[in-house]
């Protein structure tokens, strides 16, 4: 569904409002890095979906976030082993 913002809002703040009102449950939502925030990620987890977006050069914190959590362990350090019955 495309949807643009009146002349009174922007296109962040329509995007809350839209999320608000669309049932995104089982959906991905895709957007522009401008919709790349917080508040609308939360709404989007909120109602039941996931989302993929993009992120900018100048979103550094974000960025290295990123890629520490895909990022290779260190050698010699390893997930302790599953045990029966565990995990």
């Amino acid at each position: 569904m495309r949807a643009g913002p009146d002349a009174k809002t922007n296109e962040h703040k329509a995007a809350l409002e839209l999320l608000g009102v669309l049932s995104v449950k089982g959906k991905i939502v895709s957007g522009d890095a401008m919709f790349t925030h917080r508040d609308v990620c939360a709404k989007v987890i909120e109602g039941g979906g996931d989302y993929i977006l993009p992120v900018r050069e100048n979103q550094s914190t974000l960025r290295a976030d990123i890629a520490a959590a895909f990022a290779q362990p260190e050698a010699g350090l390893s997930p302790p082993p599953n045990r029966a019955g565990r995990g």
